[in-house]
């Protein structure tokens, strides 16, 4: 079964539609209600139109989306799991789903009538951020990589070439003094895509690793790392080219064409596209390297559980789930929402290999998607006041508060007692 588009899936002859009549008091009856908690209130119909899709394949089951907020969800699910009231399903924060699994009872992927099959529809690393100890306990969704856009008119007022933005951080640093020099206009904005995101992207991708592997104390403190942090300070106290202004002002000033470069997820992509038309066209880059290391960025983006207690209901979760990772569900997905497809030959998909001929820019994030490694996910039942200790040690920096040689390893050791502390 074809499901591009997903609105003719399933259409049937008038005899099978009044049969389809007929059987509706029946199958009503017999229909499983199912579920899912998510944050995507920006691509609610996208969503939506992936489920009348799912209901089409199968009728006998119901899904509820229920949208929630994204900084509260986890929390909120895991509230509801101690009620023995969870959702069906949960769409949670990749770098959340350990507590999740010790705290909220989800259910192991493989424990379905499948047996997890379903799973070798995702790149096999990426299905690394739902494995602990062994068992696959949440499988990617609504995954993310950093790339950097750039301001082509400000380029160009700046005497840079607009069609090419900065390969590495060195070049960052220059075009974007040379924009500060020459427009007045800050050059750069760093989004932070949450409490901890961007600063674990720019220190793995200077070689640290966020976590010893037995998740029991915080890695990040070395040489490359700091050096990545210093840089970030200085980019917005020595050289002044990053804005200190706040995420939602610096958002703002970027959609009004007034900042030279942003640093953010390939989620900001279609909302970029619509807000941006008319204003200014922007171009999309890798995410920068650092110095001689190799590409290597964190997931931002979400992984969805299953915490349905019900069997029955488990069951259609996992149909759900089954349905929802089939590759040309998750190619769609991608370049209507505007997250990384998922499949292992993913541009094999016919659907994406037409959206990149009618949008070449979008072959950056794909191409990057090799680049790409999973999030550190933080183990325990404090994983908010973990992330707030890397909020607050990116504050301290821009507010230059002290070198990134004391917040840095400070920040570490911090983490390191949280995460002994926790349970």
């Amino acid at each position: 079964m074809t499901i591009t588009p997903f609105t003719t899936l399933g259409r049937r002859a008038t005899l099978g539609a009044t049969l389809a009549t007929l059987a509706a008091p029946a199958l009503a009856q017999a229909r499983t209600e199912i579920s899912l908690w998510h944050y995507q209130t920006a691509n609610i119909p996208a969503l939506r139109e992936v489920l009348a899709a799912f209901h089409e394949a199968h009728p006998e089951v119901r899904v509820t989306d229920v949208a929630k907020d994204v900084g509260t969800i986890a929390t909120e699910v895991q509230a509801a799991a101690l009620a023995r009231r969870p959702p069906d399903v949960g769409q949670i924060l990749a770098r959340l789903t350990v507590g999740l699994v010790r705290n909220a009872g989800a259910v192991p992927l493989d424990s379905g009538e499948d047996r997890g099959a379903f799973l070798n529809n995702v790149l096999p690393r990426f299905r690394e951020v739902g494995i602990l100890d062994g068992k696959p306990y949440a499988v990617p969704h609504s995954f993310g990589t950093p790339l950097l856009y750039w301001n082509k008119p400000i380029f160009a007022a700046a005497g840079l070439d607009p069609e090419r933005g900065p390969a590495n951080w060195d070049e960052v640093v220059t075009m974007g003094r040379q924009i500060r020099e020459r427009t007045g206009r800050y050059a750069l904005f760093i989004s932070q895509g949450g409490r901890d995101v961007a600063q674990q992207q720019m220190m793995v991708n200077a070689g640290a690793t966020m976590l010893s592997p037995d998740l029991t104390r915080a890695t990040f403190a070395t040489p490359g790392a700091i050096a990545s942090m210093q840089l970030w300070q200085d980019m917005a106290v020595t050289h002044r080219i990053h804005s200190t202004l706040s995420e939602r002002e610096q958002t703002t000033l970027w959609l009004g064409g007034q900042i030279g470069m942003f640093v953010g997820s390939v989620a900001s992509f279609q909302g970029f596209l619509r807000d941006t038309a008319g204003r200014f066209e922007f171009g999309v880059g890798h995410y920068p390297l650092w110095k001689d290391q190799p590409r290597r960025v964190p997931n931002s983006g979400s992984a969805l559980m299953i915490f349905a207690q019900n069997p029955q209901r488990r069951a259609a979760a996992f149909k759900l789930l089954a349905f929802l990772m089939r590759p040309e569900v998750t190619s769609r997905w991608s370049w209507t929402s505007g997250y990384l497809p998922l499949a292992p030959n993913a541009v094999d998909d016919a659907g994406l290999r037409d959206y990149l001929e009618r949008e070449p820019r979008w072959r950056i994030p794909v191409a990057q998607m090799q680049d790409t490694v999973i999030t550190a996910r933080w183990p325990g039942n404090r994983v908010v006041e973990i992330q707030i200790v890397l909020e607050n040690m990116v504050q301290a920096l821009m507010q230059g508060s002290g070198p990134a040689s004391t917040l840095v390893p400070r920040a570490e050791a911090e983490i390191t007692r949280l995460i002994a502390e926790s349970r």
